[in-house]
Parts: structure tokens; C-alpha cells; sequence
């Protein structure tokens, strides 16, 4: 399986405000001290005061994009991807544009910051929705993976979005900047990589690549990608693994290779056509390749899970 699409543009969302929060006096000597109750209500407890600290959180900066604008730029797109590092599954990656002028959404910020999964959903749900957004993810699959590596993998991943939300801007823009996670452009230069070129940005479309190193905390388009990235990796794999690795109960959606229970599972039922074989320790076993008929069953599993997400 190579790589699909999930694109989307969605309407207008309404964001949620800061709630301002108002200071008080220490008491006079004798009574309860405030300060103790006033610190005990900053660890929410309840599902009231969880969504009041979500809705007041911070945003990652939209100071580049701001500075991007001034200088003309017409379309800023973020990018990302979820999951370089599990043992099994596709990587994601999710490009996003947001309208000029668009309120930025309380609590975006890096995904995996995020540890509430509900948090992470919520998140998503305004994203998609905000005013004139573009967005749009694209999924490599793990045999993709083995063949040409993680990274072209997710490069290859990053290029699909980026080029599908450029081709579906309403109005094509003239100038374009692309803000990347991380240390490569998804174009990246040099001889070693004059195969991994595709797709190339529209002929008209004058685009910058911007890598920038832990994007997705500083930059606000970013870290919106990333969590689109790492939401709807989480919601296809939860599908997916489900039908491929039935009744093994393994963690194989989390952002480093799983260790424990994972390998001991991999060890007594043996490997899927969902595992990256070229990753330690599946590496040094030397597993066979799947056969085309377990890449057919996966393809299948994937493509399932993506239409029950709405996605073509």
C-alpha cells in the first residue's frame, strides 16, 4: 500500500475565550489561608474544570506566520507527521492552512504535549471546523516504510499533503510558504535523493521551505498539523491493529518502538504485514517480507478504517 488521502475543508467553528481569572487577598490571621484553596483549584479534578483549564490554555505562537503575511506571502502551510518511531503501523503526515485573520485556537500546541487523548480529539474536531481552513493528511503504510525508510517515508508523506492543500486553496496563490518539523525540507537536495522529489509543488506556485527544529511547540500552523497528524494516525491504527494483531493487547501506537509486552507478543504469534521489519529488533530476526496476500489484508484493514473516518 502506498500512500491516501484524508483533505478537508471545514466552516466556521466557534473558539473558545479566555476566562479571566481574578486575584484575591490573603485573609487575615486566624482564617483558612486562600492561597492553599486557590492552588489546589490550578489541579482540575473534574470534568467542569478540566474543559475551563483546556479552554484557557495557551496557543504556539503565530508570530511566523504574522511576520510571513507581512511580507506578502499569500498561503502559509504547517506540516508534520506521527509515527517515525512504533514497530508497526503507516506514518501520517498532515498539512494545514489557516485563513488570514483567523482566531487561533486555545491549547494548540506540539501533540505530544498533549496527553489526554480527549484533549487531543477536542483539538482536532476545532481545527477542521476553524473558518477557511485547508487541510489535508496523507498515510504511508509500513511496507512503504521497509522499502525506502522512515524518513523518505515520511518526507514522501509530508510532500502529498503539502501539494494536496496547495491545490486546494480556493484561490491558487502566487506565493506560498511551507513551515516543516524538523530539520529536512520534504524536498530534500542531493544526489542521494533525486527519487524522492515527488510530487513537486503546482509549476505556479512560487514555495519557500522552511524546516524549523521542534516546530511543532513554536509554530502555531505547526503544531496544529501535528495534532491532526497524531489524532487521525491514533484513530486509523486503533481500527486497523485491532483486525491485524487480534487478541494481542499491545501498545503499538506510542512515539518510540514499544518494548515488553510488544516484542514478547511478536515473539509468540510472529510478525504482520503491519510490522516494520527493518526496525530493531525486528531487524535482526531477518523476517521474511509479508506476502502479497497479507499486504492485500492490510491494505484492506487500513482502507476500511479510513472510510469509517469519512475520508475517500
Amino acid at each position: 500500500m502506498g500512500a491516501s488521502a484524508v483533505p478537508g475543508v471545514r466552516r466556521s467553528a466557534r473558539l473558545m475565550q479566555e476566562l479571566p481569572v481574578a486575584k484575591r487577598e490573603r485573609p487575615v490571621t486566624g482564617e483558612r489561608p486562600v492561597a492553599k484553596r486557590e492552588k489546589r483549584r490550578e489541579v482540575p479534578d473534574t470534568k467542569r474544570e478540566k474543559a475551563k483549564a483546556f479552554a484557557t490554555a495557551a496557543h504556539a505562537s503565530t508570530a511566523r506566520e504574522a511576520s510571513a503575511r507581512a511580507d506578502g506571502v499569500e498561503l502559509i502551510v504547517g506540516c508534520d507527521e506521527a509515527g517515525r518511531g512504533p514497530l508497526a503501523g503507516p506514518v501520517v503526515a498532515a498539512a494545514c492552512a489557516f485563513s488570514p485573520g483567523a482566531e487561533p485556537i486555545p491549547g494548540v500546541g506540539d501533540s505530544k504535549s498533549i496527553a489526554d487523548e480527549a484533549e487531543r480529539e477536542a483539538l482536532y474536531e476545532q481545527i477542521v471546523a476553524a473558518p477557511g481552513v485547508v487541510w489535508s493528511a496523507r498515510v504511508v503504510s509500513a511496507a512503504r516504510v521497509d522499502e525506502v525508510n522512515i524518513l523518505m517515508a515520511s518526507l514522501e508523506a509530508m510532500r502529498l499533503s503539502i501539494v494536496d492543500v496547495l491545490g486546494a486553496s480556493q484561490r491558487r496563490p502566487a506565493t506560498a510558504l511551507a513551515l516543516i518539523d524538523g530539520p529536512f525540507s520534504p524536498w530534500k537536495e542531493g544526489e542521494k535523493y533525486v527519487d524522492f522529489q515527488q510530487p513537486q509543488p503546482p509549476s505556479d506556485v512560487a514555495l519557500q521551505v522552511e524546516p524549523i527544529k521542534g516546530g511543532d511547540a513554536k509554530v502555531y500552523c505547526i503544531a496544529a498539523a501535528s495534532i491532526l497528524a497524531k489524532a487521525l494516525r491514533t484513530r486509523l491504527e486503533s481500527r486497523a491493529s485491532s483486525e491485524a494483531l487480534p487478541g494481542r493487547d499491545v501498545p503499538h501506537d506510542a512515539d518510540s518502538p514499544p518494548p515488553g509486552r510488544h516484542v514478547a507478543a511478536i515473539a509468540k504469534h510472529g510478525a504482520t504485514a503491519i510490522h516494520r521489519r527493518t526496525f530493531a529488533p525486528l531487524k535482526a530476526q531477518e523476517l521474511p517480507p509479508p506476502s502479497a496476500d497479507e499486504l492485500r489484508q492490510i491494505e484492506a484493514i487500513e482502507a476500511a478504517a479510513q472510510a469509517k473516518e469519512g475520508t475517500p
